[in-house]
């Protein structure tokens, strides 16, 4: 049986590592890439429209991660007309890109309102962005993500990505 000193020692090593490795966590796991390949309208109704847009996830990391939650905002011409968030879990393999379909609802008088504002441009701004939370071997990360392009006739679309630091998560 150990001493009370021993055990205050191991207690006092096991909280000090725990500190050293949950602020190195964020510098282990290498962020996932978002890149949005195709946006589609997929529904119409007498009260809006339902986007999709076709999302790539990239794990640059050499294990498997777990994709827990991806929310996302769209905003058209900067206003926000939608948003969403997939919570089913999406497992990415290592060195791997998973597809993955985002739709997004949004009222024909939020379209229409943008559409008015283009001012004889043949092409809509837009930004979707949000986060990705993914659970690893070691521990769950959040990860912030915004991208941008164009819709319209004739237009090729534009990708652009605005990197921002990792925010680490609760724990799994």
């Amino acid at each position: 049986m150990g001493s009370p000193v021993f055990k205050s020692k191991s207690f006092y090593i096991l909280v000090c590592a725990s500190l050293f490795l949950s602020g190195c966590l964020d510098r282990m796991v290498t962020r996932p890439t978002v890149a949005v390949r195709e946006v589609q309208i997929t529904g119409l109704s007498l009260s809006g429209v339902t986007l999709t847009f076709l999302v790539e996830l990239e794990n640059p990391n050499g294990f498997g991660i777990t994709v827990t939650d991806f929310s996302y905002s769209l905003f058209l011409n900067n206003r926000a007309v939608a948003n969403g968030a997939a919570t089913e879990p999406v497992s990415i393999d290592r060195h791997s890109i998973t597809k993955i379909a985002l739709p997004l609802k949004s009222s024909f008088a939020d379209i229409v309102q943008e559409l008015q504002s283009m001012n004889g441009s043949d092409a809509l701004e837009y930004r979707i962005e949000g986060s990705v939370t993914v659970r690893s071997m070691l521990g769950r990360m959040t990860f912030p993500y915004s991208r941008t392009g164009e819709i319209g006739p004739g237009r090729s679309r534009s990708f652009h990505s605005s990197e921002t630091p990792a925010t680490p998560g609760p724990g799994p």
